[in-house]
């Protein structure tokens, strides 16, 4: 186990000055109006002082410093509180009005960490053995799940809305802090299970400290890549999610049905005379600019008349020119890749998989169909 008695500290330094060294990057290259790296930054830089009192522990500090025990650096409530500012800072609901209200509970703490931290050494040590310090920690885990859950539904309405406003939804998505997001819950309960069951661990303070690791360089290297989604459109007209004054709402059902079938007839006649849906970055806006409506208008026919988001509207266009394009010989010098950017897909594997699930085969098996049937 010796070994592992001076890994931990190595890491856990390691960590640290990576998480600072990236988090101050991250903070330095914030641009709000297309990232939100400012978060990120101060999220990582928040961890990385979580880490200074695990790194004293293993190296036996406390023993030697009482004075230092209760270091207040557990930032454990800012951590999910933080990311989901960062989230809806980024994503397309970008516009509504910021809840800051989830970081009050971790200012009230790191005040009363502030105030615990000054008590006699004693003190601290049953403090730490009593019920209430045990209900604040499931408190504390509580809290920050719940942030948790609360920041995946939002990603989740990101991700809807996201579908049914750009036919290239790639980079929008937000997939990579669903997948952190996820990984951060699962972390947590996993850390909060094994530290109370086998809290002298090296194997398991090891293990947490690489998780960490890897956490790390994930936002910070998504968080590099990732512009705000809702700054993509800042060269286009503005629309506001919260406000669809001109959908038909209001109106009685059968008018409203009339009302979206005759929009969607029109938006089927555009797109039939201006092949736009070739364009591989369309959005819902450019549409709705040449219809002269609201984007959420387009987007409420297509949902309710095609039982279709945006997207898969845009993509079902694309695919049956594509498959006009394979059977039309004029174009075999063209390359099937070649045929899916001619017909909007920004990339193979977006084409691919498109096509697959509108015609239930792969393009290179359909043309060989086709092939076949004119021997």
């Amino acid at each position: 186990m010796e070994p592992f008695y001076y890994f931990y500290p190595l890491f856990g330094t390691v960590g640290f000055v990576q998480a600072i060294t990236l988090g101050t990057l991250l903070m330095v290259l914030n641009r709000p109006k297309y990232r939100s790296t400012l978060y990120l930054g101060l999220l990582l830089i928040l961890f990385a002082l979580g880490l200074v009192p695990r790194i004293l522990d293993s190296l036996g500090t406390f023993e030697r410093y009482p004075d230092l025990y209760l270091l207040p650096f557990d930032f454990f409530w800012f951590y999910f509180p933080i990311f989901y500012l960062y989230t809806q800072h980024a994503c397309i609901f970008s516009n509504q009005k910021k809840k800051f209200w989830v970081l009050y509970p971790g200012i009230i703490v790191f005040f009363l960490q502030l105030y615990v931290f000054f008590l006699p050494y004693e003190t601290k040590l049953n403090l730490v053995q009593t019920l209430a310090f045990d209900a604040y920690t499931l408190i504390k885990l509580s809290y920050g799940l719940g942030i948790g859950i609360y920041t995946l539904k939002l990603l989740n309405r990101h991700k809807v809305e996201v579908y049914n406003y750009f036919s290239f939804v790639k980079s929008k998505e937000l997939n990579w802090s669903r997948i952190y997001m996820t990984f951060a819950i699962i972390g947590s309960l996993v850390y909060t299970i094994l530290i109370r069951t086998i809290p002298d661990s090296h194997f398991a303070r090891l293990f947490f400290l690489s998780f960490d690791l890897i956490l790390i360089y994930w936002i910070s290297y998504h968080g590099v890549q990732q512009r705000n989604v809702r700054s993509l459109l800042a060269k286009k007209k503005e629309f506001d999610l919260r406000r669809a004054k001109s959908i038909d709402e209001s109106e009685g059902s059968s008018k409203h049905k009339k009302s979206m079938q005759e929009l969607m007839q029109q938006i089927h006649e555009h797109m039939a005379t201006s092949e736009s849906y070739t364009h591989p970055e369309l959005t819902v806006v450019d549409l709705a600019e040449k219809l002269n409506t609201h984007p959420k208008r387009i987007s409420a026919a297509i949902n309710s008349i095609e039982n279709q988001n945006f997207n898969a509207y845009i993509n079902s266009l694309r695919v049956k020119k594509m498959e006009k394009l394979l059977k039309n010989e004029e174009v075999d010098k063209l390359s099937i890749e070649g045929i899916g950017y001619e017909v909007g897909f920004h990339s193979k594997s977006a084409f691919y998989s498109a096509f697959k699930k509108f015609t239930g085969t792969t393009p290179s098996k359909y043309k060989e169909d086709m092939m076949a049937q004119h021997r």
